[in-house]
């Protein structure tokens, strides 16, 4: 399952990379990470971790919604 999870602000290059297949895309004043998750529950455990890093989620998207 593909999301993009827009966040406010940015986004240090260290969070990014222990995200795991997590890209980070700059948008106005926000970032767009772009990810790649097995099933709900590594989502829900990504979320966490963007919590736990202090990122404010703006929006969730479901990219490929046939998946």
């Amino acid at each position: 399952m593909r999301y993009d999870i827009r966040v406010r602000g940015s986004v240090r290059e260290e969070v990014v990379a222990g995200l795991g297949d997590v890209t980070a895309v700059e948008s106005g004043m926000d970032t767009v990470l772009r990810c790649r998750v097995p099933d709900v529950a590594a989502l829900a455990g990504l979320l966490r971790a963007l919590a736990q890093a202090g990122l404010v989620i703006r929006e969730l998207r479901k990219v490929d919604p046939g998946s």
